[in-house]
């Protein structure tokens, strides 16, 4: 996922990953309708992204200056705190009771 102007579709590609875009109006002056989905499905997407960045940010690792003497750690530092919000539970509260059963 990735906003207008990052030209990464090449570099990813080569991994086998698909980058989605939100349409952007160039000439026409409305979206069509698939547009008007494709937006809708990446909005609902990015909104758990940015939920799982600020959860990471929590962590306040980078929050001050980093030591040179740590600075080849910075990304284990970053994978760890990725790790770490992962078993913080999930990132929106599940609301459906289909568990619970009626006595």
């Amino acid at each position: 996922m990735a906003d207008k102007g990052f030209d990464i579709e090449d570099l990813l590609s080569s991994k086998q990953v698909s980058l989605n875009l939100p349409p952007f109006l160039q000439i026409q002056t409305q979206f069509s309708a698939q547009d008007v989905l494709q937006t809708k499905t990446i909005a609902k997407v990015r909104i758990h992204v940015e939920r799982a960045i600020r959860r990471i940010k929590e962590f306040h690792l980078f929050d001050s200056d980093i030591s040179l003497s740590i600075l080849e750690s910075v990304n284990q530092l970053y994978t760890v705190a990725c790790l770490l919000s992962n078993f913080q539970g999930a990132l929106i509260k599940d609301t459906d009771d289909s568990d619970t059963t009626d006595n």
